[in-house]
């Protein structure tokens, strides 16, 4: 991603923009960051995500760790962020997962360069360089199968970042809107299986410095493409502060119409989810000209505090009550993350079949 000075007057230039990759490492109580990818495939059959973890929220001996140390800093001592960096890998086809990794590393294992931007943990690494981001995966499946895998994200010409404190003063939670619509091309190895790659996909990156559970409530975050169109929408519920709701389109990668005051709504889910997690299908994205639709998709990670899916997205003119176009309809990747399970004792023995902490 090119950055360049804008000037603010004739005289004075205004100094560069924060580089929205730039690595916060915070050193507060529970504090986390994520480097996020997703693309989904022309065809619409495939979707990949890939995150790079610099203090894995998820982590519950990280973060039940920090608890104890926020409840007696003299007895307990305050673990560090990087002792629980993570790679997270996951490749869906037709809804369901057909890989799988989440690995975390100790801080030794991981590293970080500012210019050119760069994350490795262990043997994965994102970099970039004028023109996007080049990935390279190199980490063992849940199941132990090596995955391998290199993945080139080139963003819109347009595009620029947009940034945002979902937090409190106390306790920011930055989320950075980092590049919206990217090219996607690459290819995996599964064990023996290849996989090339072609398709549509985003990067944002994520900043907080308090524990998930202390900082959030929830939150609901979901985006698609139409056209030249991207759509995300992102709601959080910190626990001490206002909640928030953002309704972002961008134009070839650049915001051009950000709604402030949105509101979710939509039908209840029959129940709730296996874990207790109340949410919405459909669910309703709404301000005062248009209306943002995530219909039925497949769930496609299912856990105690989190879920993922693949829905459809539509959207319309709530005027005429009309689709705007064609294009205005499409699938995208949409979460809900609500905390009240994170770190709970009887959810705690699960996560290890997920996490895995490989020798190398």
């Amino acid at each position: 991603m090119k950055f360049t000075n804008r000037k603010a007057d004739p005289v004075t230039p205004s100094p560069l923009p924060l580089d929205p990759d730039r690595f916060f490492n915070r050193t507060t109580p529970g504090a986390h960051e994520w480097w996020y990818f997703d693309a989904i495939s022309d065809d619409g059959r495939d979707a990949i995500v890939v995150v790079f973890y610099a203090g894995l929220p998820f982590d519950p001996s990280y973060g039940v760790a920090t608890l104890m140390h926020l409840k007696d800093p003299a007895k307990y001592p305050q673990p560090r962020a990087l002792d629980h960096s993570a790679i997270g890998f996951s490749w869906y086809r037709d809804g369901k997962a057909i890989a799988y990794a989440l690995n975390g590393f100790k801080a030794d294992r991981f590293a970080h360069q500012a210019e050119p931007f760069s994350v490795e943990v262990s043997t994965s690494r994102v970099q970039r360089d004028s023109d996007g981001y080049t990935l390279t995966i190199a980490t063992p499946s849940v199941e132990g199968r090596p995955i391998r895998a290199e993945f080139r994200f080139q963003p819109a010409a347009s595009t620029e970042p947009f940034e945002r404190d979902l937090g409190t003063p106390e306790a920011p939670h930055n989320w950075l809107l980092v590049a919206s619509d990217c090219r996607v091309e690459g290819s995996a190895t599964f064990g023996d299986e290849q996989h090339p790659f072609q398709g549509r996909g985003y990067h944002d990156h994520n900043a907080g410095a308090e524990d998930l559970s202390v900082a959030m409530k929830r939150w609901e975050w979901g985006r698609f493409h139409h056209g030249t169109t991207t759509e995300i929408y992102y709601a959080s519920e910190p626990r001490q502060g206002t909640p928030q709701s953002l309704w972002i389109t961008c134009e070839a990668g650049r915001p051009s119409l950000i709604r402030e005051v949105v509101e979710l709504s939509g039908v209840s889910w029959r129940g709730r989810s296996h874990f207790g997690l109340q949410g919405h299908d459909p669910l309703f994205i709404s301000s005062e000209q248009s209306l943002l639709s995530q219909l039925n998709g497949p769930c496609v990670d299912d856990g105690p505090f989190y879920r993922r899916w693949i829905p459809t997205f539509e959207k319309t003119d709530v005027v005429t009550g009309s689709v705007e176009d064609q294009s205005s309809e499409g699938p995208g990747i949409a979460e809900l993350l609500d905390t009240r399970n994170l770190h709970k004792f009887w959810f705690n023995w699960m996560i290890p079949y997920r996490l895995k902490w490989p020798k190398s």
